[in-house]
Formats: structure tokens, sequence, C-alpha cells
């Protein structure tokens, strides 16, 4: 069993995986690259809002992960609830690569928008309910990979001792 220490989303840190979707610095807009990024057969953007009624409990085993190979998918708060993001890159095997999992804890200002192909685990709120507008573009077939892992890994908040 691996445990992961959250750590707080921040731009760098996210980088590999995406962009966080907030604002900083002086411009009055600041533009995102991602959130319309895909690639054929992905054609039809998508705009929905997703509802999660149940808080995760620490520690948060993640038992299941998924990706969306032909475009990215953008998540925004829409109550200022905190929530979790659990990202992983590819293996050499095309699998998620759980040694090089990350975990960040996005307050609830603070979007995110996952590269297309990268392995990330479902809404995961501190604050329950939470609803969120998700937006990516849309494939007539095989828009979602998911996988069950064998072992788990435990993400715990900084500070989590038990």
């Amino acid at each position: 069993m691996r445990r992961v220490v959250a750590e707080p989303l921040t731009s760098e840190g996210f980088a590999e995986f995406g962009e966080v979707v907030e604002h900083g610095g002086d411009a009055r807009r600041r533009h995102l690259s991602l959130p319309f990024a895909h690639a054929a057969p992905a054609c039809r953007p998508a705009m929905w809002v997703s509802r999660v009624d149940a808080a995760l409990a620490w520690p948060c085993p993640v038992v299941l992960l998924e990706r969306h190979p032909h475009s990215s998918q953008t998540f925004i708060p829409l109550d200022n609830a905190p929530y979790l993001v659990a990202v992983a890159p590819d293996g050499a095997d095309g699998a998620p690569d759980l040694s090089r999992l990350r975990a960040f804890i996005a307050c609830g200002s603070q979007g995110v928008c996952y590269r297309a192909g990268v392995w990330h685990q479902g809404l995961s709120v501190l604050r329950a309910p939470a609803q969120f507008a998700v937006a990516m573009t849309l494939a007539d077939d095989g828009n979602d990979e998911f996988l069950e892992l064998a072992a788990s890994v435990d993400i715990v908040p900084p500070g989590f001792s038990r």
C-alpha cells in the first residue's frame, strides 16, 4: 500500500498534468490554452454540471482512474468547495505510473484542466454536496477509459497520522 501526501494545488506543481484554472498576475485576462485542446476523432464541444453528494474520507483510497484520450477535460467548482485532484502520468505500458501519482488539494476558487490522456481520479470533494461545471470535446465513440487498480494507493492530507 503506497501513501501519497496531498499538496496545495499550484500551477507549477500541476503543469505536467494540465492547467490550473485561476487568475494570476496583473493582466485583466488570463487566457488558458488547454480547455478546448483535442485530437481527432473528438469534435463536439460539450459542457455540463456534475454534482457530488458525498465528501471523501481520509485516507482516500485511489482504486479507479480514468482518462480521456482525445480531449482535455475541465472542472470548475461552482460552490467554492475544496476538492482533491489525483493524477498520474503514463507508464511505459500506457497504464498509469502509480509510483509518480501526485495529489493536490484545490481550494474552491481553483479549477483544473487535465491534458488529453492524463490519468485522474474522479471528482472527490472535501465538502459536500458540491457542483462543478465540466467542459470537454466529445467523440462519437471512445471518450473515456477507466482502469480499476489492483493495488490501491491511499492519499492523505498534510499532517495526517494514523
